[in-house]
Parts: structure tokens; sequence; C-alpha cells
């Protein structure tokens, strides 16, 4: 049951970065982006009372957060940054471990001093062989 929920990220991740790949070139990358949200938020809708959430104000008052607000901006930025990555050539194979090695080199002093998570040597070597496998498979 552990491994579920990213095996639920990297089949979303399939299906999300195919999509983006395939959005023709005549939509506008915010126009495109809208309508992705615009299928996510009904396929939210139908996923609901699928697992037994019984939409009404107990459920939505803890999920109206300031979080949310973030998350939502931050969104917009995944979602319309990968379509103009893939727009300029990037390929499908090596932009989203591009950018995710980033955002992990980026996010670690965020874990370390935010959320005080800890950075044994085995993560050390782990960020290690990210870095090199960033410059492997973005050199000429």
């Amino acid at each position: 049951m552990r491994w579920l929920p990213i095996v639920l990220v990297v089949v979303g991740n399939v299906a999300y970065h195919l999509g983006q790949k395939s959005v023709p070139r005549a939509a506008h990358p915010l126009v495109a982006t809208f309508g992705m949200y615009l299928v996510a938020g009904l396929a939210t809708l139908v996923a609901l009372p699928l697992a037994g959430v019984a939409v009404g104000r107990a459920a939505v008052a803890p999920a109206v957060h300031w979080s949310l607000l973030l998350a939502g901006v931050g969104i917009v930025g995944i979602e319309v940054g990968f379509l103009l990555a893939y727009r300029s050539g990037w390929p499908i194979s090596t932009a989203a471990v591009t950018a995710t090695t980033v955002l992990a080199l980026v996010l670690l002093p965020v874990g370390l001093l935010a959320f005080r998570e800890s950075f044994p040597p085995s993560r050390v070597a782990g960020f290690a062989l990210c870095l090199a496998g960033l410059w492997m498979l973005n050199r000429p």
C-alpha cells in the first residue's frame, strides 16, 4: 500500500506529459491550461462520491486555507512551464527529470530550514548522483 500513491503519481504524470506534449501549437498556453483544469475539476467532482466524500460544509471548510492559493498559483506555473518547455523543443524524456532534479535541489534548503528534515549521508550521495545525472542528461 505504501507504493500505491507513487504508482498514482507515475500514471498521472505519464498521462500529464503525453497530454502536454500533444497540445496543439495553435492553442494559447493559458487557454489550454484553463481547459485542462476544467477537465480536472470535473474528474475530481466525479471522484468525490466514489471516494466516499459527502460534499458539504463539513468537507469543504477544512480545505479553505491559504495553502490552496499558493498551490493553485504554483500549478499554473508548472502547467504553463511544461507546455512552453515542450514547445521550445525539450524532449519528453528529459524535461520532467531535469525539472524535478532542479526542484529537489531548490527544495533541499526549504526542507532543512522550514521543516527540519534530516539530511543523512545517504541523501548527500543521492543528491550527488542527481547532479551527475542532470549534467549527463543535459550536456550537448
